[in-house]
């Protein structure tokens, strides 16, 4: 497996470990590693038993990735979250945040970001031509079956950084845990789950734990004085926005994301979909 296409992987591990503990309040233990030419027919044996989770990643070119999971995994994650929950969508949303996540990160700096489009269940039918690695969980002091990352061989060519920005080299350990992790396997492999992780300056350690106010904007609707006056308990308002669009996240007046409303532990949430570049948020602000 090549370096660029590891390095998404590992990041997509370390993004996948956030999603679970945003869910379930409690972070897994995860390890990543690659797997080898003689565990393929074990995996190949079990692929009918697994949940499938299909998502393409791509810029100017695409790939595919699958991510697999047996039932005692992906409901053991899902009800961790609240018993009375579907477990299966809760599962499929943090696969789907890991992937959008993963993307972001590990396209920091190119010259076009990564994007990954909303991805589905299927049915993966053969390993003939991705390559495979494995995640092993330990969740509340259980063992789960391991989630199966399977990927296309195009991920290499599509995840080479691009533009001026160079090429960046993730720092590579072999034998290293993913951050926050406890449980032990070989090989494993070092996750650079931060493409800028240099040390910070002091004044951004200070700027770290700033809270600032986060806002989320359904949408705008501008009425008359009268119109206004005429409100009442079951008035409705019409917003200038369709039921598919995209919600506006907004900080101190600035639009910084967009995302669609989800459902969690019973409270609103906003899954992010789509981060605004800086110029970008400098751009609306100014035309605010």
């Amino acid at each position: 497996m090549k370096q660029n296409t590891n390095r998404f992987l590992e990041i997509w591990v370390g993004e996948f470990s956030r999603a679970v503990e945003v869910f379930a309040a409690e972070p897994p233990a995860a390890v990543y590693a690659e797997i080898e030419a003689s565990g393929r027919a074990q995996v190949e044996a079990q692929l009918a038993g697994y949940l499938w989770w299909q998502g393409t990643v791509g810029s100017e070119e695409n790939f595919v990735l699958w991510v697999g999971a047996e039932p005692a995994c992906w409901s053991a994650l899902g009800n961790g979250v609240d018993k009375g929950n579907d477990a299966k969508q809760t599962y499929l949303e943090m696969v789907e945040q890991a992937t959008q996540g993963a993307a972001a990160a590990v396209s920091s700096g190119f010259a076009t970001p990564l994007r990954c489009r909303d991805g589905s269940v299927g049915a993966l039918t053969s390993l003939e031509t991705l390559e495979l690695a494995e995640i092993k969980i330990t969740f509340r002091n259980a063992a789960l079956p391991p989630v199966i990352l399977a990927i296309e061989p195009a991920a290499a060519n599509a995840l080479e950084e691009q533009g001026p920005a160079g090429k960046r080299q993730s720092a590579e350990a072999p034998g290293a845990e993913l951050p926050g992790t406890a449980l032990n396997a070989a090989p494993n492999l070092a996750l650079n789950s931060a493409p800028n992780s240099a040390s910070k300056s002091p004044m951004l350690d200070r700027l770290m734990d700033l809270q600032l106010p986060v806002s989320v904007l359904l949408g705008r609707a501008v009425l008359s004085v009268r119109e206004v006056l005429k409100i009442c308990p079951g008035s409705v308002i019409e917003l200038d926005r369709q039921i598919e669009d995209h919600v506006e996240v907004v900080v101190h007046g600035t639009v910084v994301a967009r995302g669609e409303i989800v459902s969690v532990r019973g409270n609103y949430g906003v899954r992010i979909k789509e981060v605004i570049s800086r110029q970008d948020r400098i751009a609306l602000k100014d035309a605010a």
